[in-house]
C-alpha cells in the first residue's frame, strides 16, 4: 500500500540504506543494481505478541522469502516461518529479557535483510539494538498506545526520538501517519499497515437469523476501553424507557469485570446483559447482534470494530485514533463525538428505531470491513520491505 504523506497524498520512496555485515544468506550490500526485491528478503521478527503473531506477521511471511520469529510464543502458527521460541522458564519479565539475547544471537548467527517489530517497548527497542549492532534496517509497527499515549506524556520526547531512528514505521491509518510526520519522522519512512482480519471468518451470515442481541460490546475490561461507559449508556437507555426492550452482551474480561458486574446490578440491568467472559474468536457474538458499540477512551485502531463491521454490525464509535479514517458518519457507522452516555444512547436509539436505515448502514459497514483482509496486509508489508531494503 502506498505511503501517506503529511498532506494526505500517496507517495513512494526509499528509506535510508543501512550497512550490512558480511557472511552467508541474502545480501543487499553493493550498488543499486544489487537491491533485494521484497520477495527475496530475509526478515528477523522480534515479537511478544503470542497468539497474535499469525495475524500480524503471517502476511509478512506471505511476501518475504524467509521469516524467522524470535518470540515468547512457542507455538508455530505461521506457515513457512521459522520460530526461535523463548524457553518457558521463570516469570514473563525474565523471558522478555532472554528474548533480547536470543535475538542478538540469531542476528549474529544468520544474515538478515531487515528486522521487524511491533510495539516500541521493548520489542522495537530490541530491533533498534540489532540495527546498531548488525546494521539491519529496522521496522516498528505501532498498533497500540505508543502514539496516542506514550508519545504525549512527560517522557514523550524519548519515544518520539526513538520513532525517528527506525528505517520504516507503520501505523494503521492516515491520522497516525500525519501525527508521525508532525513528530519529525521522515515521510518516506512512514507506511500504512492494515490491521487485518480473516474475512472468511468475519463476514455476514448467508442465512439471516433473528438477532439475540441488540448491542454487542467486545474488549478488555480495563480503564482505556471504558466498559463502565457502556453500562452508563445502557442506564441512559433505561431512563429513556428502552432498557426493557434492549438485550446486550459484553464479551471480554479484565480488571474491571467486578466493577462492571456491580454497576449492572446497581442499575438493575443484570437480566438484560450477558457476560460470557473472554473468547478467542468473538464472531459468534457479532453474528448474534445488530449494533456494535465501542466506548474506548483511547484506541489506535480497534480490530474488534473491523471484525464487527465485516460481519454486518453497525458500529457506534468515538472518533479516537484512526477510527475517523474508516468511519464516515451516517454511511458505514455512527461517530459519537463526546463519548457521553447520552450521546451514545441517542445514536443507538436512532438505529434501533429504524430497521431499514440500520440494515443499509450495516451492509456498507460489511463492505468496508471486507477490505481489511490478510491479503491487503501482505501488500502493505511488501511496501514496508521496499522501504527497508531500498
Amino acid at each position: 500500500m502506498n505511503r501517506v504523506d503529511a498532506g494526505g497524498a500517496t507517495t513512494r520512496g526509499g528509506g535510508t540504506p543501512s550497512g550490512r555485515r558480511g557472511g552467508g544468506g541474502v545480501s543487499t550490500s553493493g550498488s543499486a543494481e544489487a537491491e533485494t526485491p521484497p520477495e527475496a528478503t530475509c526478515v528477523l521478527v522480534v515479537s511478544g505478541l503470542s497468539r497474535k503473531n499469525a495475524r500480524h506477521f503471517g502476511p509478512l511471511a506471505d511476501v518475504a522469502d524467509e521469516v524467522t520469529l524470535v518470540t515468547l510464543d512457542p507455538e508455530c502458527t505461521i506457515d513457512g516461518a521459522r520460530y526461535v521460541p523463548v524457553p518457558r522458564i521463570g516469570p514473563r519479565v525474565f523471558r522478555i529479557l532472554v528474548l533480547f539475547f536470543l535475538a542478538l544471537y540469531e542476528g549474529y548467527r544468520n544474515e538478515y535483510d531487515a528486522v521487524a517489530s511491533i510495539s516500541l517497548v521493548p520489542y522495537g527497542l530490541y530491533a533498534l539494538a540489532l540495527r546498531t549492532v548488525y546494521g539491519y534496517p529496522a521496522h516498528l509497527g505501532i498498533i497500540g498506545i505508543d502514539l496516542d499515549h506514550h508519545a504525549h506524556q512527560w517522557y514523550g520526547p524519548l519515544p518520539r526520538a526513538a520513532f525517528r531512528r527506525f528505517d520504516a514505521v507503520s501505523v494503521p491509518g492516515r491520522t497516525h501517519a500525519h501525527e508521525l510526520a508532525d513528530m519529525g519522522v521522515p515521510e518516506d519512512r512512514i507506511e500504512i499497515l492494515t490491521n487485518a482480519i480473516d474475512v472468511e471468518t468475519y463476514r455476514p451470515l448467508e442465512d439471516a437469523k433473528q438477532s439475540e442481541y441488540d448491542l454487542v460490546w467486545v474488549g478488555r475490561f480495563s480503564v482505556e476501553k471504558a466498559p463502565l461507559r457502556f453500562v452508563e449508556t445502557l442506564a441512559e437507555l433505561e431512563a429513556r424507557a428502552h432498557a426493557s426492550e434492549v438485550r446486550a452482551v459484553m464479551v471480554g474480561d479484565g480488571p474491571l469485570r467486578s466493577d462492571v458486574q456491580a454497576a449492572l446490578h446497581e442499575a438493575g440491568l443484570d437480566d438484560c446483559v450477558d457476560l460470557p467472559g473472554w473468547v478467542d474468536e468473538p464472531a459468534e457474538y457479532y453474528h448474534r447482534g445488530e449494533v456494535f458499540v465501542l466506548t474506548s477512551r483511547r484506541d489506535a485502531f480497534p480490530l474488534v470494530m473491523v471484525e464487527a463491521m465485516a460481519t454486518g454490525l453497525v458500529p457506534v464509535v468515538p472518533p479516537v485514533g484512526s477510527i475517523p479514517d474508516v468511519i464516515a458518519d451516517g454511511e458505514n457507522g455512527l461517530l459519537v463525538p463526546d463519548r457521553e452516555p447520552e450521546t451514545f444512547a441517542a445514536a443507538i436509539e436512532r438505529l434501533l428505531a429504524d430497521d431499514t436505515s440500520r440494515r443499509a448502514i450495516g451492509q456498507r459497514a460489511a463492505a468496508t470491513g471486507k477490505g481489511f483482509s490478510l491479503e491487503r496486509a501482505g501488500e502493505d508489508w511488501r511496501a514496508i520491505l521496499e522501504t527497508l531494503t531500498s
